[in-house]
């Protein structure tokens, strides 16, 4: 979901907006090069929603009046959704603003105590993880004992630092309380006791310090950034369906159903395993849609409308087909291959990622080429010469075709490439099993497919 990638990230700063019917709460910005007008965008989980926009009311300043209540609200404010700046305005009833649309992140904010604890709690949060990370790369790789004692130490002093910061915090302002609660993640070889392994660990304490029932969490957009990296890691470990779609659900279904909060975490899932290229992306969308059908029609349509382009290259659906010349200009068509595995490689010359793994996949062509196997090709050159001398060099003896346009090859555009080696497995109707192929993955699954034959 492209539009989700200007949300809030660990450097970002958020709109918080306090509502109630009785009070209202003045902001006046003074931005130059915003192009007329600014506005205020709230995010669904899928994408974002405009709130409200004003005029320039003459040199370059806009003045926004919102309704003040006792639960942070989350708005981004700028020109446009992808260029815009979160901002905090809780109980602040004057804010003032200063600066330029084309520099947002370098506007000054007065007149706003939460603006300032929240770039230090920032910065606190960040240093702790920062901390823990480090530290846990050093235990890991440590050569000795004494080292890997330092490590555990360092685990230890930062677990203990983002304890005491969302303890602290907790007590002082509940919104920043669950803000820390949610980003609190203790080490796993210091508080592993209890589980068989890490995964194991991880499923059960990434959230372990959230309050599921706290309404306060409808409208924190934390709640979809860590769902988005919960469902990146449990994603990409190579679950089986069902066991990862347990671990998913363990944690999105203790939110209240249909809440605000459980849309948050569920777009954040969706975009977690998207961004994984994992097939239950397409499970958890329409799980979105069908829950939130009534109380969320704009990020149900935004959803839905890249469920439908998504869906052209999950498993299941069929390859879409084409045709381009092979190295002696003879036009060749994917569905000429029907009948056959064939796996759609994505490559070139001067990629060396893919030269380096196409040893691997010429001994797995040798082994199953005579079983119904075959490899299309697809180069991203522009020289001819490079291209036939790769070939040649690497022994690559399947099919190969190009037009010879680089990165506007059509083939890649239409399979929506953006980075080689890129690899697709169809089955012998024509149909998506697998993309992303390689290495012992896709030796696997060729073992798993051909001995079942």
């Amino acid at each position: 979901m492209k539009s989700v990638k200007y949300l809030l990230t660990i450097t970002n700063l958020c709109l918080f907006v306090l509502i109630s019917s009785a009070q209202t709460i003045k902001v006046k910005a003074e931005l130059t090069d915003c192009q007329g007008s600014l506005a205020l965008f709230s995010f669904n989980g899928v994408a974002f929603e405009q709130v409200q926009r004003v005029m320039d009311a003459g040199n370059n300043t806009y003045e926004f009046s919102l309704p003040k209540a006792t639960e942070p609200r989350i708005y981004s404010m700028g020109a446009f959704p992808n260029k815009s700046r979160p901002i905090i305005l809780g109980t602040e009833p004057n804010i003032a603003i200063k600066g330029s649309c084309g520099n947002l992140g370098a506007i000054s904010i007065s007149n706003s105590p939460l603006n300032a604890d929240y770039e230090k709690i920032k910065v606190a949060i960040n240093q702790n993880t920062n901390q823990g990370g480090t530290a846990l790369r050093a235990w890991a790789t440590a050569k000795d004992e004494t080292a890997k004692k330092a490590g555990l130490e360092q685990m230890k002093d930062a677990d203990k630092k983002k304890l005491t910061l969302k303890d602290s915090l907790a007590k002082a302002q509940p919104f920043f309380g669950r803000l820390a609660a949610i980003n609190t993640y203790l080490s796993y070889p210091n508080n592993s006791a209890g589980f068989p392994g890490e995964l194991e660990y991880f499923a059960n304490n990434f959230f372990k310090f959230v309050n599921f029932e706290d309404p306060g969490y409808n409208h924190l957009p934390w709640v979809y950034e860590n769902f988005r990296a919960f469902a990146q890691t449990m994603g990409g470990v190579g679950l089986a369906e069902e066991e990862l779609k347990m671990y998913l659900d363990f944690v999105l279904n203790k939110f209240p159903a249909g809440s605000n909060a459980q849309q948050l975490a569920m777009g954040g899932i969706i975009t977690g395993l998207e961004e994984r290229r994992n097939p239950v992306y397409a499970q958890y969308a329409e799980k979105f849609i069908q829950t939130f059908d009534k109380t969320a029609p704009s990020a149900v349509k935004a959803l839905q409308e890249e469920l439908d382009k998504a869906k052209r290259l999950l498993p299941g659906a069929v390859a879409p087909d084409f045709a381009q010349n092979t190295t002696d200009d003879k036009a060749l068509k994917l569905s000429d291959l029907r009948g056959k595995y064939v796996l759609i490689d994505f490559w070139a010359s001067w990629c060396g990622p893919c030269r380096r793994e196409n040893p691997n996949v010429v001994r797995m062509y040798q082994e199953y080429k005579d079983k119904g196997f075959e490899i299309l090709g697809v180069s991203l050159d522009q020289a001819k010469p490079n291209w036939l001398q790769a070939i040649q060099e690497d022994q690559l003896t399947w099919k190969h075709v190009s037009d010879l346009k680089g990165w506007k090859n059509e083939v890649a555009a239409l399979y929506e490439v953006t980075g080689i080696p890129k690899t697709f497995l169809i089955d012998p109707q024509g149909k998506i099993i697998a993309s992303d192929l390689r290495g012992p993955t896709l030796e696997a699954k060729l073992k798993e497919i051909f001995t079942q034959r």
